[in-house]
């Protein structure tokens, strides 16, 4: 009889689990956030990247797609999406993006065959604060509709094919600490307004066509990033460095044309406020003798101020040049010392 009793319980168990289980979890997604998102699949001709992207399941669980609530609701929007990495996509950034409007963050990256100019719908977008539309193969000028976004806080438009001036409206939009441009075809001066970017802004426009000299407002600027190596640029550059400069990290204006006296210049290296970590200022007209503050830069590990003008020893105070190869002090009009050659 016992063991009757146990058989028939275990044959019931199943049944007892089942019953008792947790109804399923009802989907977040909103139906018309995955319809806009199945469209964009279509759109793209249903790439292995959107394998998960799968009708009548939650699109808030898909792949490279997030969902947020919405204060003081129950209900979910889809705040977040990134398209990358997918050699099988081609073709343009959809204008149905436009139709995702609590999008916060927006990818699209390491395509090379996404091509095209930046639409205008992502104007349409105002909850905007990341957007990074790089490695790529976009072209066109960078649109005035960016402006329309007060919340963007970063916007990466490197490594496309971009051409035309660096708006300046850029400069002026009351979030905006990191601007990536760098690796394209832009062409004109940097814009006077960018002196407008907050203390710890990051700022990129390496390896385009940029031309004229640096503005001088960018010396009020506390930037933790500025590079602007392989331009056009010309004239001065000294207004950047300074002993407010506590924010800089990294400084590259290398393969320019720039022209000032290196040994005017101070930072605050030495202190426990210091965090210079990059100085690159190779191939361009600089002259005078190396501060002696640089051998006290503790934090520095890539320095190079070679095929430049300048002359005299290299600082030995703190010895933190000394550690550097003698290629990053070479084809200079007389620099000397360890190590380099001995000073005669």
């Amino acid at each position: 009889m016992e063991i009757k009793s146990i058989f028939l319980l275990l044959l019931f168990l199943p049944s007892l689990t089942f019953s008792l289980s947790p109804p399923p979890r009802p989907r977040l997604c909103h139906p018309d956030d995955e319809k806009v998102l199945l469209k964009i699949k279509d759109y793209f001709h249903n790439t292995s990247l959107f394998s998960t992207w799968i009708p009548h399941t939650d699109c808030c669980k898909w792949r490279i797609v997030s969902c947020k609530k919405i204060p003081k609701t129950t209900i979910h929007r889809v705040n977040f999406l990134e398209i990358d990495g997918a050699d099988d996509l081609v073709g343009t950034i959809p204008p149905l993006i436009a139709d995702l409007p609590y999008l916060e963050t927006l990818i699209f990256r390491l395509l090379p065959n996404l091509t095209g100019p930046i639409p205008q719908a992502i104007a349409r977008l105002p909850h905007l604060k990341f957007v990074l539309l790089n490695w790529n193969s976009l072209t066109g000028p960078i649109p005035d509709y960016f402006s329309k976004l007060p919340n963007l806080a970063t916007l990466g438009l490197n490594n496309n094919h971009l051409t035309g001036p660096i708006p300046a409206y850029l400069g002026r939009l009351p979030k905006l600490q990191g601007l990536s441009l760098y690796d394209n075809h832009l062409t004109g001066p940097i814009p006077d307004s960018f002196g407008s970017f907050k203390a710890g802004s990051q700022v990129t426009l390496s390896n385009n066509m940029l031309s004229g000299p640096i503005p001088r407002s960018l010396g009020t600027v506390n930037f933790s990033i500025f590079e602007a190596a392989g331009n056009r640029l010309t004239g001065d550059a000294s207004f950047l460095f300074g002993k407010d400069k506590t924010e800089l990290a990294h400084l590259d204006l290398s393969r320019n044309k720039l022209s000032f006296d290196l040994g005017k210049v101070v930072m605050p290296v030495g202190q426990l406020d210091s965090n210079l970590l990059v100085l690159r200022l190779e191939n361009n007209l600089i002259y005078g003798k190396l501060p002696a503050w640089l051998g006290q830069a503790s934090l520095l590990y890539d320095f190079n101020v070679s095929n430049n003008q300048l002359c005299g020893p290299i600082p030995t105070v703190g010895g933190k040049l000394q550690g550097f190869d003698p290629s990053s002090f070479s084809h200079n009009k007389c620099l000397c010392g360890s190590p380099l050659p001995p000073c005669k």
